[in-house]
């Protein structure tokens, strides 16, 4: 039954916690869904995060009577401009009952506060930067979450749209197991062997390797590897740590690998997947103190996440993302995964329909303000 009165107000010290709790409602009836890490989400509210330290950020909750049913957050990152060079604006953080008067009136409040600030476009779902959770998944409800997936309702889409958004962007997953990851190694066969042949470029993997040291490197990398990117925005070091080591605790040695100039000796992209973890996290419940307790058995997962390839814009067209493809891939089966997601694989990269349609799809929506 829809809220007969929906009032929205402004997140504070008082209702934090009933905005932190809002999701286990919205999902309740979902056993597959992963709760975030919870002291993450407050942090990011009472400006605590590394990304606050330099973002703004206003959240809301809808009131249904005495009772939260929904919330949402508008997001300033200064480093992010619209195309007019206007401030950016985001909402974030949504979570919301299926009734369209409770997410029209959380985005009043959101698009209201954006508008104060200068912004005349904002996107969602977005919580602060394409480093950060962002997107609706809209196809593939029906696959075993990974670690690290957008998930929502599938009602979240038609919310957006009623409330004027459009779609921006879209990205697909592939769920593959031992016969169509030998297909992949098999299609990208061709430029992989070029950039072999050449002997330009190597691979190295972090095995033995400081993790302060490696997220160093990463870091210098980045910019360049993502610049131009839907959303990204340089990340300041300890935002980098915040977003990046817990995942970087639970990887394999061989699970991050960096194309590396042979010549010159230039970092020039990385690739990365990660054991999915999936439902160790979800036993968590959302408290991170337990994550990574799972490691002392000594056990993976048979599933790996093949989430990330980025290259600078240099080496994008000479082979070198098949050439560190493969290298990654064929770690992940030494690390005994016969099961994968290539994960959110934005729409212009075309390879992996090669080896089969996908089977997610998500998308990032838009609206003028």
């Amino acid at each position: 039954m829809a809220p007969s009165l929906v009032a929205v107000d402004p997140a504070d010290s008082a209702n934090l916690e009933r905005f932190v709790d809002l999701p286990r409602r919205v999902y309740a009836d979902d056993p597959r869904w992963i709760e975030p890490m919870r002291e993450s989400v407050a942090a990011d509210l009472v400006g605590k995060s590394a990304f606050r330290a330099y973002a703004g950020l206003q959240a809301f909750v809808a009131m249904d009577g005495d009772e939260v049913v929904g919330r949402c957050a508008a997001l300033l990152n200064p480093r992010l401009l619209a195309a007019d060079d206007t401030p950016l604006g985001q909402v974030g953080h949504f979570e919301s009952i299926d009734d369209r008067q409770v997410a029209r009136a959380l985005f009043a409040a959101a698009f209201d506060w954006l508008r104060a600030r200068g912004a005349r476009f904002a996107s969602g779902p977005m919580n602060g930067g394409a480093h950060r959770a962002h997107r609706l998944l809209v196809e593939g409800f029906e696959q075993e979450p990974f670690l690290l997936e957008p998930r929502n309702p599938p009602y979240y889409p038609r919310l957006f749209a009623d409330s004027g958004f459009q779609r921006l962007h879209t990205w697909r997953s592939f769920d593959w197991q031992l016969p169509q990851i030998e297909r992949l190694l098999d299609a990208i066969s061709g430029g992989e062997e070029r950039v072999r042949k050449r002997g330009d470029y190597r691979v190295e993997t972090t095995d033995g390797a400081d993790r302060g040291a490696v997220l160093g490197r990463l870091h210098t990398l980045l910019d360049a590897a993502w610049s131009g990117h839907l959303g990204y925005a340089a990340l300041d070091s300890a935002e980098l740590v915040e977003g990046f080591a817990g995942l970087l605790a639970v990887m394999s040695p061989r699970s991050l690998g960096v194309l590396v100039d042979a010549h010159s000796g230039a970092d020039a992209g990385l690739a990365y997947y990660y054991p999915d973890y999936a439902a160790e996290v979800r036993a968590l419940r959302g408290e991170a103190s337990g994550w990574g307790r799972w490691l002392a058995s000594g056990v993976r997962p048979k599933r790996a996440v093949y989430h990330t390839i980025a290259l600078r814009p240099e080496v994008r067209s000479i082979g070198a993302a098949q050439f560190l493809l493969a290298e990654m891939v064929r770690n992940s089966l030494a690390d005994g995964h016969d099961r994968c997601v290539v994960a959110l694989v934005d729409e212009g990269f075309r390879i992996f329909e090669r080896v089969s349609p996908p089977s997610r799809r998500y998308e990032l929506y838009g609206r003028p303000l």
